[in-house]
């Protein structure tokens, strides 16, 4: 039996992305595991060029700024405000059409300054995320970060 799979638009593509990299700003490690795939990859730098399979790896970071430590560290240099934005976002469907799997594209460019900083810094890097549709819902499946 075929299951019809809704459809998602591109726009719903950038919105799903948007609300992952939001997640990550927050350090909400439970919305960015409800949009990822248990069985995610990933390459990215803090992996120094190794595959990345699951998502205990991407939870560390998530505890990391959780642990008394690090946040007592965090409140000697409170983060006045950190936000990652996409430009110029570009999306390509594969697999079938808007049923099936996206690819999107962008720079990321995380902003970020603290109370010692002299001015805010923004950070540039390419990134690429695959959307698959599983089971009618958006998921991240693997991403590429340089």
């Amino acid at each position: 039996e075929i299951i019809d799979m809704p459809k998602f638009t591109t726009e719903d593509v950038i919105v799903c992305n948007q609300k992952l990299l939001d997640a990550i700003v927050a350090c909400d490690y439970d919305v960015y595991k409800e949009l990822c795939a248990e069985d995610l990859t990933a390459f990215e730098p803090e992996s120094h060029g190794m595959l990345v399979q699951g998502l205990n790896f991407h939870k560390y970071y998530f505890d990391l700024f959780r642990h008394p430590s690090v946040a007592k560290k965090t409140e000697q240099m409170p983060i006045i405000c950190n936000a990652i934005t996409m430009s110029n976002p570009h999306v390509r469907w594969i697999g079938g059409g808007e049923a099936a799997a996206a690819v999107i594209s962008y720079v990321r460019l995380d902003q970020s300054m603290t109370a010692e900083d002299s001015g805010p810094v923004t950070k540039t890097m390419s990134e690429t995320r695959i959307w698959e549709n599983r089971n009618g819902k958006l998921v991240n499946v693997h991403f590429h970060k340089s």
